[in-house]
């Protein structure tokens, strides 16, 4: 069977022109609904970041403040840290000497007598000693030497010259004592 077409092809090119049309216009109807959705998509995300920057930027000038408080709070508490260590350390050295002559006394034999004796504070709670004495006998020195060694307080012993003159010895002892 053979078609005739009846419709001239003008009609026919016109119709397929605004089919034609009518797609285009949907499609670019599409596009431009979905270029606006996705306008209003990246408006809206840019919106909540400024809100939540602007939240973000309150909450570090409260936490600035914060910190301000901290850090004067923790010079305060090292102003107090270094006075109570100040007053510790003046309690602890008003007490060092009597106890410091009790032991030292204690640990002189009768053979020896001290001529001298010199100290100087190396750190709090421990003094460097330097002894002049004169003794009856080497055996008066000997024990009192053992005695110092054997006391944990007395340390870094060191027996200096000795000299007889008649029948007693004279020497130097350094020693340091440390309280604790």
């Amino acid at each position: 069977m053979i078609k005739i077409n009846l419709v001239p092809a003008e009609i026919l090119a016109k119709a397929k022109q605004r089919q034609l049309l009518l797609q285009a216009s949907v499609v670019g109807g599409l596009l431009a609904l979905v270029l606006v959705l996705v306008s209003v998509g990246h408006w809206y995300g840019k919106r909540s970041l400024e809100i939540e920057l602007a939240t973000n930027e309150a909450e570090l000038k409260r936490l600035d403040a914060v910190v301000k408080q901290v850090e004067e709070l923790e010079k305060a508490a090292a102003a107090v840290r270094a006075r109570l260590n100040v007053i510790e350390d003046l309690l602890l050295g008003r007490a060092f000497y009597p106890v410091f002559m009790s032991e030292f006394a204690r640990s002189v034999p009768a053979g020896v007598r001290v001529n001298s004796m010199t100290t100087s504070a190396t750190t709090p709670g421990t003094v460097k000693l330097t002894i002049t004495a004169i003794a009856n006998s080497n055996e008066d020195i000997a024990a009192w030497v053992t005695t110092l060694e054997k006391n944990a307080k007395f340390g870094m012993i060191e027996l200096g010259a000795v000299t007889a003159s008649g029948t007693s010895f004279a020497f130097a002892i350094t020693s340091t004592y440390t309280s604790k």
